[in-house]
């Protein structure tokens, strides 16, 4: 049976958090910035240790709070938030020119290890 690990990608708009995932799954970089509106899934498999993994890998878009816990309404009333809490790890994504982006990233930081 092939294990499936789950993977959020987080960060404010526009630091390239879904130009990491493109380069990390098709290996191209485009210089256009086009805004995440929705959670975007991808389901790609690799290989890691001769064994075949697969990969759940949601890029969100920015979220405005980290929700508390699976029951609160935020999780499931905000479509794009939906299978946040239950990810195996977060890629937490700024710009290093971009001091809000930073700010922005440790409060979610914080926010999730609450």
């Amino acid at each position: 049976m092939v294990a499936t690990f789950k993977i959020a990608v987080l960060g404010a708009q526009g630091v390239g958090k879904s130009a990491i995932v493109r380069q990390f799954l098709y290996n191209e970089f485009s210089e256009v910035c086009v805004p995440t509106t929705a959670r975007r899934v991808y389901l790609p498999a690799v290989v890691m240790n001769g064994h075949v993994h697969d990969l759940q890998i949601m890029d969100f878009p920015p979220i405005t709070a980290f929700p508390v816990n699976t029951l609160q309404v935020g999780e499931w009333a905000d479509v794009c938030c939906r299978g946040l809490r239950s990810v195996h790890a977060y890629i937490l994504v700024y710009d290093i020119c971009c001091f809000d982006s930073f700010e922005y990233i440790k409060t979610i930081r914080q926010q999730i290890l609450e």
